[in-house]
């Protein structure tokens, strides 16, 4: 694993099959990226901002690297793998289970207030938004808050204070 570093954002060509097999070919304009079997790719423009957006619960390089963390066991689900013994459980596939228990419920609760924000004027969530594309973005974005700004973080998401509580002070150093 290594670390690029551009001066601003960069442009990544995509590819997308949609359901109905037709290819999708575009530019999307990123800050950072977690290669799976690559680099992390950071915008220095944005690593700098990092240091005055604690308030909004945001930071690239937490963000990139959470993504690494997840893509650990070979998949970005926003379940990372999880030390032995994680909350109490007894194996892999309790440890995971406990974890999807208390993350899944909150990123559909995300979602949907992110969607009648969106939708219809409700409330704009605390959290970016970005968290609203996928379970593995919103295990990203809730690592950024919970690093930057543990005290809105645990007003905002209290159950996902103590899941990460438990898994960032099990790991060893």
């Amino acid at each position: 694993m290594g670390v690029v570093v551009h001066p601003a954002e960069a442009v990544a060509p995509r590819t997308v099959v949609d359901e109905a097999g037709v290819v999708h070919e575009y530019d999307e304009i990123v800050a950072g990226e977690a290669m799976a079997h690559g680099p992390v790719m950071l915008s220095w423009q944005d690593v700098l901002a990092s240091s005055v957006t604690q308030d909004e619960g945001y930071n690239v390089v937490i963000h990139e690297f959470a993504h690494k963390i997840d893509m650990r066991d070979g998949v970005a689900d926003g379940c990372p793998p999880l030390p032995p013994g994680f909350a109490g459980t007894l194996g892999a596939r309790a440890a995971k289970t406990a974890w999807l228990a208390v993350i899944e419920p909150a990123y559909q609760a995300f979602r949907e207030k992110t969607i009648v924000a969106e939708r219809f004027g409700g409330e704009t969530p605390w959290l970016d938004d970005y968290g609203a594309e996928s379970i593995s973005e919103f295990f990203a974005v809730a690592c950024e808050a919970y690093f930057v700004n543990r005290s809105q973080f645990e007003r905002e998401e209290p159950q996902l204070l103590q899941l990460f509580d438990a898994f960032f002070r099990a790991l060893p150093g």
